[in-house]
């Protein structure tokens, strides 16, 4: 009985002292400047309707919606002409 308790108490002892060593870390593994962390920050932005174009001649018979997401930005959305274009999108930048 005493051989038990004392070996559950050195593997006590041994768990706790792995636990507070450097040994499971991650900065032991990886050094920090071996890989970095893209932190891009993406927003969304509402594009109004502002031009429907269809064309006639394609055989596709596709329809052209052109969204005005502000300044100088035109996002082009190409549908069947079965749907109509939505009056505005949400474009993720």
């Amino acid at each position: 009985m005493i051989k038990f308790l004392i070996t559950i108490l050195i593997f006590f002892v041994l768990v706790i002292v792995l636990k507070n060593s450097s040994f499971f870390s991650k900065k032991s593994f990886y050094k920090e400047n071996d890989f970095k962390i893209r932190e891009d920050k993406k927003y969304k932005i509402e594009c109004e309707l502002f031009d429907e174009i269809i064309d006639r001649t394609n055989r596709d018979r596709e329809r052209q919606c052109y969204f005005k997401c502000g300044g100088d930005d035109i996002v082009r959305v190409d549908t069947s002409i079965e749907y109509i274009c939505q009056p505005f999108i949400v474009e993720e930048r």
